[in-house]
């Protein structure tokens, strides 16, 4: 009985830790995400670069974007697991 308790506490605390590893890259990419925003703009604006550069900017954007929800995704589902767990 006592191991099933050390293992339910164990896939607790490695879920806790992934959540909280999740949150700490998720503030990162929004960091990523409203540089690249102010960035873009910039470029936008400027003239001398080219439309091939702006477009590799919104690229950056866009995967920043989708790693931001992806990351977003996986935080929803451990809190799911962890409700189940409790």
């Amino acid at each position: 009985m006592e191991s099933s308790s050390i293992k339910e506490k164990t896939i607790e605390e490695v879920a806790t830790g992934e959540r909280k590893f999740l949150h700490d890259i998720s503030n990162k990419l929004v960091v990523a995400e409203g540089m690249g925003s102010f960035l873009s703009k910039a470029l936008e604006s400027n003239s001398s670069i080219s439309d091939k550069e702006k477009q590799r900017m919104q690229k950056i954007l866009t995967s920043v974007r989708a790693m931001a929800e992806m990351v977003k995704s996986r935080r929803d589902t451990l809190i799911s697991l962890h409700k189940e767990l409790t």
